[in-house]
């Protein structure tokens, strides 16, 4: 059982329905480079990466909107970072904050930062999009236990 969202509403946190994700950036590297913004749908585990130019507020919103044009978000939940701080300015739909360092309130988009470390490991200098999007696809056609190894494409696509 997760642990429940600073207020959250119970429906997120039992997963019950679609469309409530969880984000996070995810660094290659100490200096100022590009980074990942990661989101993960709770119902489905389902996972979308892409590669930002920098951990702003400015860049994580700008791919927001990119997503908003084929993704549906009914809720998103993330960590107090700076780079969360304006959600609220592209996202027609409520923001959840977690609990100062209760990362585990974001357990599935924590796992599936742990993964995407396999191909692209602390330090990485340099990625591409299409690097990326191979690792994204990877996830999304990796099959889970726990939907009776359907894959989280399959469970996205009400398979």
């Amino acid at each position: 059982m997760a642990c429940p969202l600073t207020n959250g509403p119970e429906e997120i946190n039992q997963r019950e329905a679609f469309g409530h994700w969880e984000i996070d950036t995810v660094l290659l590297t100490k200096e100022k480079n590009d980074c990942l913004l990661t989101l993960t749908e709770r119902q489905t585990r389902f996972e979308i990466i892409r590669l930002i130019p920098d951990k702003t507020s400015a860049s994580v919103n700008r791919a927001l909107l990119t997503l908003q044009e084929e993704v549906q978000f009914k809720s998103l939940t993330s960590d107090n970072g700076r780079e969360f701080a304006r959600l609220h300015e592209v996202v027609p739909c409520p923001v959840y904050y977690c609990h100062a360092y209760a990362s585990f309130e974001r357990g599935s988009n924590e796992n599936h930062n742990r993964m995407i470390r396999r191909f692209l490991p602390k330090g990485t200098k340099q990625t591409t999009a299409s690097a990326v999007a191979k690792i994204e696809t990877w996830m999304n056609q990796y099959p889970r236990k726990m939907f009776k190894y359907q894959t989280p494409l399959q469970m996205y696509r009400g398979g």
